[in-house]
């Protein structure tokens, strides 16, 4: 028998909504792809689009006057980019850059604001995605500060995982050194440390957990905090 086409992904939080909210919101919708390295807000900008990724992904990231840059999230397809400064309409404190080339949907920053105001629900789901980004962004701070540089590598790769639908994942050293603050040289120290052990298989920017269990006993405590807030908000105990 011929087999069933794989479903088509779209943005969970979109597919979380009630539906008369959903159908209300896919009109300001405009599906676009979104190449890797392209910046969509300026830090310190207005947010005036937002992107609900499908398939892309997109990091936050801050710019110091010297010119060192750090990344301080991952958004996929659990929610939106810049939340926080388009639901206060203030410039956004960071820059929003696309760090794995994908789909998404696009809506102008004003219309949805405006949406919001009139549909308590969905106001209400976007406060809630605004609490668990919050969440996300205080364990970031403590991570860095209390675990190792091999526990925080296995959580954001276990994270990258939950947010996107495909089992690769695009990282470059650059990247992953971005992320949990540390060198390029011991990003790849790390990286295959956690191959020989089998947790992951990683060639030329690419990464596949081969071991989920494993990677999870690697990873520091945060990601165990913070995955069932994520599963609640989505209302799903199964992995993305």
């Amino acid at each position: 028998m011929p087999q069933s086409a794989p479903p088509v992904p779209d943005n969970r939080f979109i597919s979380s909504l009630e539906p008369d909210d959903a159908r209300a919101l896919r009109p300001l919708l405009r599906r676009t792809t979104v190449t890797a390295d392209h910046t969509v807000v300026e830090q310190g900008a207005p947010v005036t689009k937002v992107h609900f990724p499908i398939d892309a992904q997109f990091a936050n990231l801050i710019r110091y006057p010297d010119g060192r840059t750090l990344e301080t999230a991952v958004v996929g397809h659990e929610g939106l980019t810049g939340l926080a400064p388009f639901m206060a309409d203030r410039p956004c404190a960071w820059e929003i850059v696309c760090r794995a080339t994908g789909s998404a949907w696009v809506a102008s920053a004003p219309a949805l604001r405006a949406l919001s105001l009139e549909r308590p629900r969905l106001m209400q789901r976007l406060l809630l995605l605004t609490d668990l980004y919050q969440a996300q962004a205080a364990l970031t701070a403590a991570c860095i500060a209390l675990h190792t540089v091999e526990a925080r590598m296995a959580r954001w790769i276990l994270t990258a995982s939950d947010l996107s639908p495909h089992d690769a994942l695009i990282f470059r050293q650059e990247e992953l050194g971005l992320l949990i603050g540390a060198r390029r040289t011991t990003v790849s120290e790390v990286a295959s440390r956690l191959r020989r052990r089998k947790r992951i298989a990683y060639g030329r920017g690419i990464i596949r957990i081969t071991d989920r269990e494993g990677l999870e006993a690697e990873a520091c405590d945060c990601y165990r905090m913070l995955r069932p807030r994520f599963d609640e908000f989505l209302g799903s105990t199964d992995a993305p």
